[in-house]
């Protein structure tokens, strides 16, 4: 047995526990996605029950991460990143990075840069000293999310849980930057 709660601040069920009671003989394990009855926010969990023993992870994985945004990230940006951390909970990892390029596609023109041009081209504009917009290592971080995300949209390369987890914490970084 275990007792849950949301630590969402403005949820309506404040800080009352939830429980969640999981009958078992011997080795279980368990990951998904619970959903707050108060608030309807979701968090991924993972947890191991061992024979007489509990161990209970309530990860701040895929879907916690897009709270890391700076207030500067504009919403429909911001909203993006949700979308991936969404399709990750989902395990569609090709709709997660996908996403992310979207983000940082759309982050390039709200500052400015020409859209309608290879996105490799809005990136090496973004890069020039004279645009103030990307630094070299976030032009370094920029091109692995144009890379993974064009994997998710061009061709048919599978794309794996951790790879779609890592696209979105640096999608997040950039953007960070992007918006400073």
């Amino acid at each position: 047995m275990a007792r849950l709660s949301c630590n969402d601040p403005k949820c309506p069920g404040g800080k009352q526990p939830g429980l969640l009671q999981l009958e078992v003989a011997g080795r279980f394990g368990f990951k998904g996605i619970l959903s707050c009855l108060g608030c309807g926010r979701e968090r991924s969990i993972a947890m191991e029950i061992l024979e007489r023993s509990y161990l209970s992870e309530v990860a701040c994985l895929v879907g916690e991460q897009s709270k890391e945004l700076t207030s500067n990230v504009p919403k429909d940006i911001k909203e993006d990143i949700q979308e991936a951390e969404r399709a990750h909970l989902a395990q569609c990892y090709r709709a997660c990075v996908t996403m992310c390029r979207r983000a940082l596609e759309f982050a390039l023109i709200e500052k400015g840069i020409k859209e309608g041009v290879r996105l490799t081209d809005m990136l090496n504009e973004a890069l020039k000293p004279e645009r103030n917009l990307l630094t070299q290592d976030t032009y370094n971080l920029a091109i692995t999310i144009k890379g993974y995300g064009n994997m998710g949209v061009h061709r048919r390369d599978h794309i794996d849980a951790e790879v779609a987890r890592l696209v979105i914490y640096v999608g997040v970084k950039m953007l960070n930057e992007i918006f400073r």
